[in-house]
């Protein structure tokens, strides 16, 4: 199989070279990327121990796009050591005010991850279907499979929603993970699984079907989303529908509407989660019902200040209508030229059926020069009920010649919720060199002491390729050692 896959590979690089090649036309578009992950063995144990074996994850992704009488037709495929592990293809055109979109997914697995949020009104993720089966695991970090839709959001649904996003707002001492930590951490995850996910026979999961219309100022759009959430001995299809309207008023307020009929909130992803079988959007559900509408109000100016929201109403589950609302406020201080971003959090804490205050996070800005300052403060709500200042971050940014330095500072207010005042201090250096590009991020536990990580990126452009290298090394050993070659066509 390796040797089947390693030719695949270079047949491929061969082709896109030659397309490349200036006095050729290109009737095919594209990027190809291979990536190699080494992952020591023993990168969780004890400190000292001697590190003599090391995981490998390769895997190559190929775009390819061809046009034909304005219809975009692009391939997605994913090869790894086992081979084709995930195939989509999309369909693009343009009849005037309307654009319609069609997408066909072929995968061994799918998993339907719904958007939920917590406490504090904070996203987070939570699987409630998987085919094959995947176990439910409530820990941190997630090891042995992911979080279950249960009801409650905690910790493991935050460490989901970090592991596919990539930043979280809730773990705190986390809220960045490069992505080839992340790469490893979820193909780990669907490896361990003793339904074998990854091995699977390559089946039709999902259809996409977009139309969006342009129609006297207003936006008109339609998804439509079939997924099999059987096997490919017995599929079982499931269909969701999400439309919408969007449309803006001669003052420049931007007003959308959505109805979610048999669909929730949340993506699907295939195979391993990785961004290209992630697909966003919305998830179906098992019945055909009305489960949530939404309605978003941006850039309502009102005597200086830009207004927003968000408002989310559910009809599926108890309490019915309105459950969540996101506020925002924008302005500027003018002879501070100082700017503030405000957003308030409402929602319905379980048990309870009324609207309450669930946190609030505000956002200043001041620029002056090629220095940039930000500072963020989260109130949350503590036991009593009374709401406290708990966790802040600090973010700057100095650009001088040549080089970007860039940091964020996050420290705790409250000593009942942590053991540190510091939480991290994040050093991040930019630079470019020629056609090499550098970034160092620097993690400490205190203000300038106390090293826990660095992660270094580097990337080196030659014409139409592409090559990197991101290395995360901790106190003790080497965490990942990522290579890869990408090149466009």
């Amino acid at each position: 199989m390796f040797r089947r896959l390693m030719t695949i590979c270079a047949a491929l690089a061969v082709a896109a070279v030659g397309w490349s090649l200036p006095t050729q036309a290109a009737p095919v578009s594209g990027s190809a990327v291979l990536d190699i992950v080494f992952e020591p063995a023993l990168a969780y144990s004890t400190s000292g121990t001697k590190i003599d074996k090391i995981r490998v994850k390769l895997e190559l992704d190929l775009i390819l796009t061809l046009s034909v009488s304005g219809v975009d037709i692009t391939s997605q495929s994913v090869f790894t050591f086992r081979g084709l592990e995930y195939q989509a293809f999309v369909f693009t055109g343009t009849i005037g005010a309307l654009v319609a979109r069609s997408q066909f997914i072929f995968a061994p697995n799918i998993i339907e991850i719904q958007a939920v949020r917590d406490t504090l009104g904070l996203p987070a993720y939570c699987v409630n279907l998987a085919d094959p089966a995947i176990a439910d695991d409530q820990t941190v970090p997630l090891n042995t499979g992911l979080p279950a839709c249960d009801g409650t959001v905690g910790a493991a649904e935050h460490e989901l929603y970090l592991l596919i996003e990539g930043a979280d707002l809730y773990l705190t001492n986390v809220q960045y993970l490069h992505p080839a930590i992340r790469n490893l951490r979820l193909a780990g995850i669907m490896e361990a699984q003793a339904t074998d996910p990854l091995g699977q026979t390559l089946t039709f999961r999902k259809k996409i079907a977009e139309l969006s219309l342009s129609l006297a100022g207003l936006t008109i759009g339609l998804r439509g989303m079939f997924a099999n959430l059987g096997s490919a001995q017995t599929p079982d299809w499931n269909v969701g529908i999400v439309a919408s309207v969007e449309g803006q008023t001669v003052s420049g307020i931007v007003i959308r509407g959505e109805s979610w009929l048999g669909a929730r909130q949340g993506l699907e992803c295939f195979a391993e989660c990785k961004p290209l079988q992630i697909v966003r959007g919305g998830k179906v559900e098992s019945d055909f019902i009305f489960y949530e509408e939404k309605l978003f109000i941006r850039n309502l100016k009102i005597a200086g200040v830009t207004l927003g929201a968000r408002l989310e109403f559910q009809f599926a589950d108890a309490p019915v209508g309105l459950n969540f609302m996101e506020l925002t406020q924008s302005f500027v201080l003018a002879p501070f030229r100082l700017q503030v971003d405000n957003t308030i959090n409402v929602g319905v804490l379980p048990g309870t059926t009324a609207l309450t205050i669930l946190s609030d996070v505000f956002v200043t800005q001041v620029k002056v020069g090629d220095i940039s300052v930000l500072a963020v403060g989260y109130i949350w709500p503590d036991i009593t009920g009374a709401f406290n200042l708990y966790w802040s971050r600090l973010i700057y940014t100095f650009d001088p010649p040549g080089m970007k330095v860039s940091g964020d500072l996050q420290f705790c207010n409250d000593e009942l919720t942590c053991s540190s005042y510091i939480f991290f201090h994040d050093i991040i250096l930019s630079t470019t060199v020629g056609d090499m590009s550098i970034d160092i991020r620097l993690r400490l536990t205190n203000v300038f002491s106390g090293f826990q990580q660095a992660v270094i990126d580097l990337a080196w452009k030659v014409g139409n390729v592409t090559l990197r290298s991101g290395t995360i090394l901790n106190t003790d050993n080497l965490d990942a050692q990522l290579f890869s070659v990408g090149f466009t066509f």
